[in-house]
């Protein structure tokens, strides 16, 4: 949880930094692939969405794997969700444009343990809140709950004891 905190900490430090092209890691990468894949599982798109632009990618190590947050822009393609994987689908000029939040949570293997994707359609005006309590969820994915001890947790064990 300590961790989890520390990198919403920095994350939020950095997260005035738009527009620049973040290299990914090999896991972020790997995250951003699952992202898009349950992106276009979804019965509502139609469409395939290529990813523009990663506004920020911060992985964290758990126990149980690694926690990936991305922040990524995608736009509508000529292609039909179907085919988002095929190289000749070529984005839109005037397609539709989405903002998306994902939280992945990957195993050393890189099989998944959690995600959460929320892609809404990017409009002017006020943005929508970050979907941070799913995240929180999905980074605590395959943990062990005992691990975590809060204050207080233990205060009364040794008075319930009976001398």
């Amino acid at each position: 949880m300590k961790c989890l905190l520390i990198s919403l900490a920095l994350w939020l430090g950095t997260a005035d930094i738009h527009g620049t092209e973040l290299e990914l890691s090999e896991t972020q990468r790997r995250g951003l692939q699952v992202a898009l894949e349950e992106f276009h599982r979804h019965p509502p798109v139609q469409w395939a969405f290529q990813e523009i632009g990663v506004d920020s990618a911060d992985d964290l190590f758990f126990s149980a794997g690694t926690f990936v947050r991305l922040e990524f822009k995608l736009q509508q393609t000529s292609c039909l969700k179907k085919d988002w994987k095929k190289p000749e689908c070529t984005i839109k000029p005037n397609g539709r444009k989405r903002k998306c939040l994902a939280c992945i949570k990957l195993d050393p293997k890189g099989k998944v343990l959690g995600r959460m994707v929320h892609c809404p359609i990017l409009k002017q005006g006020p943005q929508q809140e970050p979907q941070e309590s799913q995240c929180s969820k999905i980074a605590q994915a395959g943990e062990d709950s005992r691990i975590y001890f809060f204050p207080g947790q233990f205060a009364f064990s040794r008075a319930l004891q009976s001398k």
